[in-house]
């Protein structure tokens, strides 16, 4: 009896084998990566930009821009509390600089700078994240009312919440919040302020006057059919207004792939 003990006592003791070893740790591994990337905080880029829109602080993650924030406007400590409730955040201005000069191409012509992937993770409802990704889909030189955008995500009376959406929005320019207007054609609030909503206006075609309202020469949109209207037109008043889209002029429309109404004959 001694006789075996002692031997199960030396083979217990026994040094392991290296591919026995190595063949644990590789069962283990997955395991431990999997609760590591639970442990371990998604990070975001920070820096500031001088822009023609003023100087901005800028957040971009690995899944996209997170936060742009207008630094004349006050909020920045609270932008940058949201941000760290989410991410750890690193200093980096080369990636800031990188996003500053995608808006300075919109300045320059180029709309298609502002493709870029966006990181909603500062989003907490459902209904916003569906308003931006919505807003997304209009293209530069368009506009959306606040009820158009409404009734895009299904909900026509929640023109309110629409605004408030609009007013939270984290990142603007890339989120295009300065596309949406109000119904009687003015154009209505901005979170980085009028002027600049004006300017952004005007770099996509839209010719804002004194007024604060969108040129005689915008058109109407319909998404559905393809075919763009002038305003009084019938066809564009039965219009539904979740297709429903309002372009700098006729041009505009004409580049959206957008085909002159037959009736009204706005080209």
């Amino acid at each position: 009896m001694k006789t075996n003990r002692m031997a199960t006592q030396a083979k217990e003791s026994a040094p392991i084998d290296d591919r026995v070893l190595d063949a644990m740790i590789g069962q283990t591994r997955p395991r431990i990566e999997r609760a590591m990337k639970i442990l371990r905080r998604p990070q975001a880029r920070v820096g500031v930009i001088s822009s023609p829109l003023g100087r901005l602080l800028i957040a971009e993650s690995d899944r996209g821009l997170a936060a742009i924030h207008f630094l004349f406007i006050s909020g920045g400590e609270r932008t940058l509390a949201m941000l760290r409730r989410k991410f750890d955040l690193i200093e980096n201005d080369a990636s800031a600089r990188r996003i500053g000069a995608e808006i300075d191409r919109v300045f320059e012509g180029d709309f298609s700078a502002t493709a870029r992937p966006v990181d909603l993770s500062l989003v907490e409802s459902d209904f916003q994240r569906r308003a931006y990704t919505s807003l997304r889909k209009v293209p530069p030189g368009a506009v959306i009312t606040y009820h158009g955008l409404a009734a895009t995500v299904g909900q026509p009376d929640s023109q309110r919440a629409i605004g408030n959406t609009m007013a939270s929005n984290p990142i603007p320019i890339f989120v295009p919040c300065h596309r949406v207007i109000r119904s009687d054609g003015t154009i209505g609030n901005y979170g980085g302020g009028v002027d600049n909503k004006i300017k952004l206006l005007r770099a996509e075609g839209f010719e804002v006057g004194r007024d604060l309202r969108l040129p005689a020469l915008a058109v109407m949109g319909h998404r559905r059919t393809g075919i763009f209207c002038r305003p009084d037109c019938s066809a564009a008043r039965r219009a539904d207004p979740a297709k429903m889209l309002i372009f700098a002029d006729a041009k505009c429309a004409g580049h959206a792939g957008l085909r002159a109404c037959k009736l009204c004959k706005p080209a």
